[in-house]
């Protein structure tokens, strides 16, 4: 399972994200601190872009200074049904049938509730803050007209919270039967520079109106779309209902008109650079950069 996540620094303020498979690691090898963590994001509940989400908070928690500001963790509300089966089962199993599709908080406060014995005990033992506090989850509300069956209608951006530093905005993406996933916009107003994130996607509109003009365009790739590509180990359809091809990637940034497009979240990860930006640049003549973990971008 590999993991995606982002952290973006400004001035002495951390913003993650996505919190994927090693993402704490890459975090603390980057030389952040949990104390500098400001907001988390979550694009969506897949596995590979959460699974290291409450890792921060156990160990960062453990270290963070006392009184520190809880952290404000924006990221998808419950997604409202269950989609049938794509792969032939009449009847697939449900995992607690009573709540089978809870959003991040919900998620979160499942999360405290399995970890209560050890974190009692470091409060006891070490004079730890309790770490229910230092998570301060919103659920992202998603503009009317969407549901778990009409997952990313055509919209504008929608203002998601703005601070001192920064402005994010927010659209739906298509990512197969997942709902809501987003992408999101950062826009550093007294820098005048903007990051856009695509979360994971097909070829999107949204995308595509959320990231105009952006200074930097991290976007997820599959080389291909065709299943043969990867020896049909996906179900019939999977990537072309879920990803955004190379080819697709270079098309999106053009339209947008972004300045930089950094290559996030790909596979195949052992192709050379210059495959994928042959591919891309088939439809985009902008910098290309293909990502590597702990790679830093200054801007």
């Amino acid at each position: 399972m590999t993991g995606i996540s982002s952290a973006l620094k400004i001035g002495d303020d951390v913003y993650q994200i996505d919190c994927g498979l090693g993402s704490l690691n890459a975090f603390t090898n980057a030389g952040l601190r949990f104390d500098a963590l400001k907001s988390m994001f979550i694009t969506h509940l897949h596995t590979d872009h959460i699974v290291d989400y409450f890792s921060f908070f156990l160990s960062g928690g453990y270290t963070a200074s006392k009184g520190k500001a809880p952290v404000t963790v924006y990221g998808p509300g419950p997604a409202g049904g269950l989609p049938p089966s794509r792969v032939g089962n009449a009847a697939p199993a449900t995992i607690d049938p009573q709540n089978p599709t809870p959003g991040l908080a919900a998620t979160t406060a499942a999360l405290q509730q399995a970890f209560a014995y050890t974190n009692n005990i470091f409060i006891r033992d070490m004079g730890t803050d309790d770490i229910q506090a230092l998570a301060d989850v919103v659920e992202i509300a998603v503009p009317p007209g969407s549901d778990y069956l009409n997952r990313s209608p055509v919209m504008e951006p929608f203002t998601v919270m703005s601070d001192d530093n920064v402005t994010v905005t927010a659209t739906l993406v298509s990512h197969y039967d997942v709902y809501p996933a987003f992408a999101f916009r950062f826009d550093i107003a007294r820098l005048g520079f903007s990051v856009t994130f695509s979360g994971d996607t097909t070829k999107s509109d949204n995308v595509i109106r959320l990231a105009r003009d952006t200074d930097i365009l991290v976007h997820e790739a599959e080389f291909s779309l065709d299943d043969s590509y990867y020896g049909n180990r996906f179900p019939p359809d999977y990537l072309v209902n879920s990803h955004t091809s190379a080819e697709q990637v270079g098309e999106v940034a053009a339209a947008a008109n972004a300045r930089h497009v950094v290559l996030s979240h790909y596979d195949p990860t052992n192709l050379p650079d210059a495959e994928w930006q042959a591919a891309i640049g088939k439809n985009y003549s902008g910098k290309v950069t293909v990502a590597r973990d702990g790679q830093v971008f200054a801007f």
